[in-house]
């Protein structure tokens, strides 16, 4: 009997220690959960500048009934660098990012042609596109994709060896497709690197005095690479 009110005693001890040691941990209060960094809101309106480099290799094919127009068939190297301006507007709907943008460029360079005794330039002096864009984002990372309308004029030179020349110009619009990648710098400055097909279709060309019964088509679609910042409101 001694043992067991000897053990009894010792239970009610552990246990009321116990109990004790609970309340007082329940009465300390432990601090809060540090609050997570709140993502990147990609949503708004932007405009910037962007730069390049472009590149194609169009097919031009000339010809005539008779003589040095002939029927014909080459190719011509386009090279050229760009600059310009771009505005847009995103909305964004958990990662998703939905957007349209447009842009206007100036362009510097030409390409140039001998064939059946005349000589020509290809000027392109100016493009701009409207596209919509729809984007992934990882905070402040985003990579989209994009496409839309085109829009430029051409101009072309051609002259021979006995001093004719002939100037004719086409406005023309067509098609883009391409996709980038975005990086938000700070809360406004998004810088951006994109890749973008261009096509402007066929463009058939008649000769309208120096060169009677010259007529001919270009095959017009070029690559490009282009580096942007903008600035988010």
């Amino acid at each position: 009997m001694t043992t067991l009110r000897t053990a009894l005693t010792g239970l009610a001890l552990l246990l009321s220690s116990a109990a004790g040691a609970a309340d007082l941990r329940g009465s300390v209060a432990l601090p809060p959960a540090p609050e997570l960094p709140a993502l990147y809101d990609w949503s708004g309106f932007y405009v910037g500048l962007q730069g390049g480099y472009g590149w194609g290799s169009n097919r031009v094919r000339i010809g005539g009934a008779t003589g040095p127009f002939a029927p014909m068939s080459f190719r011509i190297d386009d090279n050229l660098g760009f600059g310009g301006v771009h505005a847009g507007l995103n909305y964004q709907m958990g990662s998703i990012v939905l957007g349209v943008e447009g842009d206007v460029e100036v362009l510097q360079g030409s390409g140039r042609f001998t064939a059946g005794g005349l000589n020509g330039r290809i000027t392109q002096d100016w493009q701009g596109a409207l596209r919509a864009r729809i984007g992934y984002a990882f905070d402040r990372l985003m990579i989209y994709g994009t496409g839309g309308a085109s829009f430029t004029e051409y101009e072309r030179r051609v002259y021979d060896g006995a001093g004719l020349s002939e100037r004719l110009t086409a406005a023309r619009t067509g098609w883009n497709i391409g996709a980038g990648v975005n990086f938000a710098l700070t809360e406004s400055v998004i810088l951006g690197a994109e890749y973008r097909y261009t096509d402007f279709g066929r463009n058939r060309f008649t000769s309208s005095g120096a060169f009677t019964g010259l007529t001919g088509s270009q095959e017009l679609a070029t690559q490009s690479a282009r580096a942007s910042i903008a600035y988010k409101f």
